[in-house]
């Protein structure tokens, strides 16, 4: 895969996917956003990835859309649409999101998309859109993701919070020093890694499924992931590991 302005690695089952134009403090422009795009088409499809580490090199995760104009290549370029912005709409393996220092505007909507978010403790959450005219896109689902009034405040208000608050408030799972931030990251991933990657991504797909839907719907959801999970040859290993004493072997099917 051809990548200039994404760090792409993997180790063992962990994908870690890094912003990388830190000149420009990782903000959005339209090749970070189709790069961005094919590495989690990647991580999906391929099947000895179990979850992904997101982060941003440089002095933050990100300062947001690109909008200082010039080529496509140098800005990101409104297109009048935004298809599944954050581009995991159908990426049912856990995404961790390790941040710091800055995570403004497009820097925020992909935070908040991960699963699992880390922050370290110098980090801010911020969404100047308002200030400068733009009605910020993802703001439907920020109320699922956020308490209401939380929502309100950065969506409304151009509201900036620091870590603490986020954690206090449910933003994120956790605040951590710099210098732990990828450990602590690699500890939730390494863990994940030792469940049943048919149960984990059964239960993310139906959350990100059922989310938006009525109750009638979220249970016929819920039922066709539970028989797919119950049927599994990772079932069968777990009950026969639990009855045997022994260490699971997932065949992640």
């Amino acid at each position: 895969m051809d990548l200039t302005v994404v760090e792409y690695e993997k180790k063992g089952g962990i994908a870690y996917v890094t912003l990388n134009r830190p000149e420009k403090l990782n903000a959005m422009n339209n090749a970070l956003h189709e790069e961005l795009g094919n590495v989690w088409a990647d991580f999906r499809d391929d099947p000895d990835l179990r979850v992904a580490i997101l982060s941003g090199n440089g002095r933050c995760f990100s300062a947001g859309a690109d909008l200082s104009g010039g080529t496509p290549a140098e800005g990101y370029a409104y297109t009048g649409e935004f298809p599944d912005i954050t581009q995991t709409q159908n990426v049912f393996k856990p995404i961790i999101a390790a941040l710091h220092s800055h995570v403004v505007g497009y820097g925020l909507w992909i935070a908040l998309d991960a699963d699992i978010r880390i922050a370290a403790e110098d980090t801010s959450f911020w969404l100047p859109e308002p200030q400068w005219g733009i009605a910020t896109i993802p703001c439907a689902w920020f109320p699922r993701i956020l308490p209401w009034a939380i929502a309100s405040e950065l969506l409304l208000q151009a509201g900036r919070i620091d870590a603490e608050r986020a954690y206090q408030v449910g933003m994120i799972n956790k605040v951590v020093p710099m210098d732990q931030l990828m450990a602590e990251a690699e500890k939730v991933a390494n863990r994940i890694c030792e469940l049943s990657p048919v149960a984990v991504q059964g239960m993310k797909e139906s959350m990100v499924r059922a989310s938006a839907l009525d109750y009638a719907a979220v249970d016929q959801i819920t039922n066709q992931v539970q028989t797919r999970v119950m049927n599994s040859e990772d079932r069968q290993e777990g009950g026969k590991a639990f009855a045997e004493r022994r260490q699971v072997d997932w065949p992640g099917r």
